[in-house]
């Protein structure tokens, strides 16, 4: 006979799980971004998810067997128990590596650059577009957002050129920030401004460093300097290097003509600034399109708006949320309650895909409160969909309806099972 139940404890349990699984989560993007591939991070996130979620309902259930009898609570549990890692942790593990892994495979063929090398104006004249040194904040904040898989290099320039840092793999956020703090004590704001000589020891130390590897050149500038642009740009343009102009300027002139135009010319983007207090929202801006998609993140830069991928992340978030279901009813090793738990798991899944595409849209949430929502979502969804989908009790002896990981220990159950005399699944 099937059945509907609901496990209040277990439910109260889950969504604590939930919550502590949210913030282990946010530990561990906040520690391994960008030192572990996105599939692992991702693989990892909803494995550690899996086993909050499932450890308190194996306490729930354990304290007060609503859905899976008295039977089980008595002679079955410690084998549940034994199942926590292998199907709450590496099930979840799987399926988020493997579709973070297809999330992040581009569908427009267009790929994040490996190197940025960061070209800044350091001319007298960026003392009065920006008296407050807001140039030095941004330039130390885009280097702290530069992905630990990326290698960045620092030019600065005025009628000279000195190469501050060359291509460098900014690991972890010590790292980034020396590199910022040197910028700090080695600029003085002095001297013309020759953005033509820039160019052109920036395309020699890259022709130096002859690397086979995607690049992207970002120049901040304030001022205008005479130059052949076509000559300028053309080794750019032959090497498939993108050029992002920043224009710091209180008015629109001559200097904005030609950054724009040497953008244009590179494929880059023209980011006009007129108060030195943008400069960091700017460098934001193109910062975004050379971070990677994160099923469970912001999604930055042209797949932004993008309606595939607000398709697959809602799709994928579900089947994840399935797995977890089914993960759970595994758990219990009742293969009826594992369907039921896996119907709520992609219901779950739904909605918390659609609190992460809306909440990472919007300008109202931060990351960890969007994920929090959608982990808590995941959790209490999926345990009460014992409660709408019936499904039959737990039944050790006959095992019609045991799941398949454990028939390997029928017979064990079973002489087990003989020393107990309770009469009652509920």
């Amino acid at each position: 006979m099937k059945v509907r139940n609901f496990n209040f404890l277990l439910f109260i349990l889950t969504a604590i799980g939930g919550v502590i699984g949210a913030f282990t989560g946010e530990a561990l993007l906040s520690e391994l971004k960008g030192e572990v591939p996105n599939s692992i991070l991702v693989g990892l996130y909803f494995g550690q998810l899996g086993l909050w979620i499932g450890l308190m309902a194996f306490i729930g259930e354990k304290l007060n067997p609503r859905l899976n009898g008295l039977r089980w609570a008595s002679s079955y549990a410690s084998f549940s128990l034994k199942l926590l890692v292998p199907v709450m942790v590496i099930l979840p593990f799987i399926a988020g590596s493997l579709l973070q892994f297809i999330y992040e495979l581009d569908a427009l063929d267009t790929k994040s650059p490996e190197d940025i090398i960061l070209i800044v104006d350091i001319s007298e004249s960026m003392l009065e577009t920006d008296p407050d040194n807001k140039t030095i904040a941004a330039v130390k904040e885009f280097l702290m957002k530069v992905d630990g898989n990326q290698r960045s290099a620092l030019l600065v320039f005025n009628d000279q050129t000195k190469m501050l840092q060359t291509f460098t793999f900014l690991k972890n956020n010590s790292e980034k920030q020396q590199a910022g703090d040197e910028f700090e004590k080695s600029i003085r704001f002095q001297g013309g401004t020759d953005i033509g000589l820039a160019l052109s020891d920036a395309m020699e130390y890259l022709n130096q460093v002859n690397d086979d590897r995607l690049t992207m050149a970002v120049l901040l500038s304030d001022g205008f300097s005479k130059m052949d642009v076509s000559q300028s740009v053309k080794p750019f343009q032959d090497k498939q290097i993108v050029i992002n102009t920043v224009g710091l300027s209180q008015k629109q002139n001559q200097g904005a003509a030609l950054l724009s135009d040497i953008s244009e010319r590179t494929g880059g983007a023209y980011y006009s600034v007129d108060d030195a207090n943008k400069l960091s929202s700017a460098f934001q801006d193109i910062q975004k399109d050379t971070q990677d998609r994160l099923l469970i993140g912001e999604r930055q830069g042209s797949a932004q708006y993008m309606l595939l991928y607000k398709f697959l992340r809602i799709l994928f978030v579900s089947l994840i949320g399935g797995v977890l279901g089914l993960a759970l009813g595994l758990m219990f090793d009742n293969r009826f309650l594992a369907q039921s738990l896996a119907i709520g798991g992609l219901a779950a899944g739904v909605i918390a895909g659609l609190i992460l595409e809306w909440g990472f849209g919007s300008l109202f949430l931060k990351g960890f409160y969007i994920r929090l929502w959608s982990d808590i979502i995941l959790a209490v969804i999926v345990s009460l969909f014992s409660a709408v989908v019936p499904y039959r009790m737990y039944n050790a002896e006959g095992g019609t309806n045991r799941s398949d990981v454990s028939l390997y220990n029928r017979r064990a159950f079973a002489d087990s099972d003989k020393k107990h005399t309770s009469k009652t699944f509920y």
